[in-house]
């Protein structure tokens, strides 16, 4: 299951979001609660992108990738 779930806030009034992969996190990300979910949704995903773990999923085979 993939969730998002608020991780605390930063000094700058945005909220710091976790993205995790069952119990595994995968990354984190700064979003204004303002800016609505499409864009909570798109920086969750460019964060997914650009992380790691990404990286490791996308040059291991036997992971799908």
């Amino acid at each position: 299951m993939i969730t998002i779930l608020q991780a605390g806030e930063d000094t700058h009034e945005h909220n710091i979001f976790s993205v995790k992969l069952g119990d595994q996190q995968i990354c984190k990300f700064k979003h204004d609660k303002i800016q609505g979910l499409a864009d909570c949704l798109q920086k969750a995903a460019d964060a997914v992108e650009i992380s790691e773990w990404a990286e490791y999923v996308l040059m291991d085979d036997s992971k799908g990738g």
